[in-house]
């Protein structure tokens, strides 16, 4: 998959500059450069921000109401979702998942994003914390997670190219996983 050796690298970038990005106003560029923003591109920035943080809500709602129709549109030829138990999906499994009846979200809600632009307003990665509800195969399901998403502005608009969930486990859990092992 090409989206891999790109995610790596801006993943790498931000590392690496997040902390002079966070103590001034910088676009962060996925070629390691970084330069102040202008007054014009802080407007854009920020209409683009505020872009990112929409398609954010609609591509929750239809998690959440299965809506494949608005996901394919959300979701780049090449998507690559890492689900919390480590499975990886291309875009068409993510959908075929959603489509079946063994797997189903009652409801899918951001409780917390940020969004980092990269790459000169051309890319984003939005970090987060979610709550679902889901019914599966081995019965319903209360979930927490922090969610990293990799989106990517194209002709037709922002593109979510990656996803990788974590799931947050109350303390107790994870206390009786190290025993068992």
């Amino acid at each position: 998959m090409r989206i891999l050796p790109s995610l790596s690298y801006a993943l790498l970038c931000l590392a690496v500059y997040q902390p002079a990005a966070a103590a001034t106003a910088e676009d962060i560029t996925l070629s390691g450069t970084s330069r102040p923003a202008s007054s014009a591109g802080t407007a854009g920035a920020a209409r683009e921000v505020a872009a990112l943080r929409a398609a954010e809500q609609r591509r929750a709602k239809a998690v959440s109401s299965r809506d494949v129709a608005t996901l394919r549109d959300l979701i780049s030829r090449d998507y690559y979702h890492v689900e919390t138990r480590g499975r990886a999906r291309t875009k068409t499994e993510f959908l075929q998942l959603l489509t079946r009846d063994e797997y189903e979200f009652r409801s899918y809600e951001i409780d917390d994003s940020e969004i980092r632009m990269l790459d000169n307003g051309q890319a984003a990665l939005v970090t987060g914390r979610f709550r679902a509800a889901a019914q599966g195969a081995d019965g319903p399901r209360e979930l927490r997670g922090r969610y990293v998403r990799m989106w990517v502005l194209g002709p037709e608009g922002w593109r979510n190219t990656m996803q990788q969930t974590t799931e947050i486990r109350p303390l107790a859990i994870q206390r009786d996983l190290r025993t068992q092992h």
